[in-house]
């Protein structure tokens, strides 16, 4: 336990937890083994943090059943939790969070997944296992991203939509469309990027029928800086669908 922690009566605290400095911490939060936390969070009440996981096709007595088994989950730095969100332990790899990121009310963060920087969760989103969220990246009230998917950096999953593959960076993806770019989350740096929107809509086309082969990118003149984000969301699918 670090320093200058607020942790209120009733949040239950288990076994093997790291939590750093200036953490704030609200009653009916359960924090489960194998668990490390940063410094400045802010988890509202009624949190699940680092619940076990399981995975539907794997079968094992109550004898076999430990905290041991899993691979942990690792928070960093100033986050917010709204409240009740479910976030689980890694089964395959260690779920992570990473830093400044936004979970507001009853997100269900599946086994697995990785949340990079900047993330914005809005209330009731479902992410599917083993999947990647990059960096700037939204999802909208009620949305939900299939196991083993990649939102890419700056993209946003539209409010009540269901995607069942990754979603391209810049844009929002709305209705099985990518509608515009995301304005908001998109910084000054890449304003040059309005530009290029037939050619990144054309980038879309050809990785959808070439299994999201990344050498596709350089048949197209864009800017290194775009590029970059393209070759992170590319590298990361597991899946090579769009």
């Amino acid at each position: 336990m670090g320093k200058n922690n607020y942790i209120e009566k009733g949040v239950k605290i288990m076994e093997n937890v790291v939590i750093g400095d200036n953490n704030r911490i609200y009653k009916g939060t359960v924090i489960y083994p194998n668990t490390k936390i940063g410094d400045n969070n802010i988890i509202l009440h009624d949190n699940m943090i680092g619940g076990y996981p399981i995975d539907s096709r794997d079968k094992f007595t109550s004898q076999q059943f430990t905290a041991d088994m899993f691979k942990g989950l690792e928070i960093g730095n100033n986050n917010i939790f709204h409240i009740r969100n479910l976030v689980f332990n890694g089964y395959y790899r260690q779920t992570k969070i990473g830093d400044n990121n936004k979970l507001l009310a009853e997100c269900h963060v599946s086994h697995d997944v990785h949340i990079q920087n900047n993330v914005t969760l809005y209330p009731r989103v479902f992410i599917g296992g083993i999947s990647t969220l990059l960096d700037n990246s939204t999802m909208g009230v009620q949305s939900i991203i299939q196991q083993r998917s990649v939102i890419g950096q700056y993209a946003m999953l539209g409010m009540g939509n269901v995607a069942s593959h990754s979603i391209f960076p810049f844009y929002i993806y709305f209705d099985k469309k990518y509608v515009r770019f995301n304005k908001v989350k998109i910084p000054e740096e890449l304003n040059d990027i309005y530009n290029y929107d037939r050619e990144l809509r054309a980038i879309i086309a050809d990785l959808k029928t070439k299994s999201c082969d990344k050498s596709v990118v350089d048949n197209y003149n864009i800017p290194d800086v775009i590029k970059q984000s393209i070759t992170c969301f590319l590298d990361t699918l597991e899946i090579k669908k769009l």
